[in-house]
């Protein structure tokens, strides 16, 4: 049998889906080999209750900044690894005022 893309098959999951489901969503830098988990619940907060294969696209790298080296997997946890698992937390959410200025002349 032919084996499904991996993105075929996070097409219709959702971040709802995957809380629901006790999942974790594992991030991963190819460049960098650096991998962070997230809790969907976390995600949804920021962006909603996005389908998986849409989420990536919202990530980029903390350390070299790119977007075309990350890898996404949801990840079910063991139960070994409660309570040594390391997962990113959000703590808070802060909007940024930036000004815009338009030249114009006095009138």
């Amino acid at each position: 049998m032919p084996e499904i893309h991996p993105f075929k098959r996070l097409r219709t999951w959702t971040l709802r889906a995957a809380a629901d489901q006790g999942q974790i969503i594992r991030v991963s830098c190819n460049l960098c080999r650096i991998t962070h988990n997230y809790l969907p619940d976390d995600l949804e907060k920021l962006s909603g209750n996005l389908q998986l294969d849409r989420l990536l696209t919202k990530f980029k790298c903390d350390r070299c900044g790119k977007r075309d080296y990350l890898q996404m997997k949801l990840h079910f946890p063991h139960g070994s690894e409660y309570g040594s698992l390391k997962i990113r937390r959000l703590k808070d959410i802060r909007t940024v005022t930036v000004p815009v200025w338009l030249d114009d002349v006095l009138r």
